[in-house]
């Protein structure tokens, strides 16, 4: 799933929201989840998916990636939710749960 992001929405930002989004549905990852920068949008080519994809590891827990295509301070980026396949029926949910998680008090700047 690609959603499209603030300006300036900064790495750390998504993070805390990312792990609030674990903390209040910890069905998604079992240890955490795993993130990948690419600074600039166009290096998020099929190869850079597809790794993000073969992040995924049951065994260790990680069931979910999460990909910032960020575009800088003026344009809107992109995150890309990779889930693995035995989460991935709760993708419709996720956006709105990463919302939810977004707006957490502790994340309020």
């Amino acid at each position: 799933m690609t959603v499209q992001v603030r300006a300036g929405l900064g790495v750390g930002r998504l993070a805390a929201a990312m792990e609030s989004l674990v903390e209040l549905h910890p069905e998604l990852c079992r240890s955490g989840f795993a993130h990948h920068e690419v600074a600039d949008p166009a290096a998020a080519t099929p190869a850079a998916l597809a790794e993000a994809e073969a992040g995924l590891d049951l065994q260790t827990g990680v069931l979910m990636h999460v990909v910032w295509l960020d575009a800088g301070p003026v344009r809107s980026g992109r995150i890309v939710l990779v889930l693995h396949d035995i989460v991935a029926d709760r993708l419709p949910r996720v956006l709105p749960w990463l919302v939810q998680a977004w707006r957490q008090p502790a994340l309020v700047s």
